[in-house]
């Protein structure tokens, strides 16, 4: 039993550790970066989109269906740019987007959306397949480490995604010259 309430305590503690950072740096839950040009995070509020702004990010992408970023940007000079997806249809179309937006911003850029582990996870995994390179078995590794908080067994159909991409086909429609 004692070993049950030892786990439990530093459990406890790990959690409430990692809340305290969060709010002592000011910055969103789940912030990680991801390049010299790309971080990640749950949603922000009005004071942590003024810890981003003053961190450096000059761009945020809400990849959020419902809720916009003006509020919480309101006196921030931060670009605000959406991509609104749900995390249970996913589509080649969306993720051409998101990853055009990322590539067109002014750098570096937040991607986030409520939680910032399905749909975030998501577009981080796609950029490091389109803009870096990346392997997919090592994408899927990093998409499902526990600290990023992909729910799988909701969205199962986001790794399905990444492991049955046409990496090359994204990249074309990403890079490729415009319509026109």
């Amino acid at each position: 039993m004692s070993y049950r309430v030892c786990l439990l305590a530093a459990s406890a503690v790990l959690i409430f550790s990692q809340a305290v950072n969060a709010t002592v740096s000011g910055l969103p839950q789940n912030y990680h970066q991801v390049s010299l040009d790309l971080y990640r995070s749950s949603q922000p509020d009005l004071m942590q989109m003024k810890a981003l702004e003053n961190s450096g990010i000059k761009t945020v992408l809400s990849l959020r269906q419902w809720n916009d970023d003006d509020g919480e940007a309101k006196g921030t000079n931060l670009v605000l740019r959406r991509v609104k997806m749900n995390a249970a249809v996913i589509n080649d179309d969306l993720v051409v987007n998101a990853l055009r937006e990322i590539r067109f911003a002014q750098k570096p850029v937040l991607v986030h959306c409520w939680h910032g582990s399905d749909r975030t996870g998501l577009i981080v995994a796609m950029y490091r397949l389109v803009f870096q390179h990346a392997a997919k078995v090592d994408v899927l590794a990093e998409l499902r480490k526990p600290e990023y908080g992909y729910h799988e067994s909701y969205y199962g159909g986001i790794a399905r995604y990444v492991r049955d991409v046409d990496v090359s086909q994204i990249q074309q429609r990403v890079f490729g010259a415009p319509a026109g």
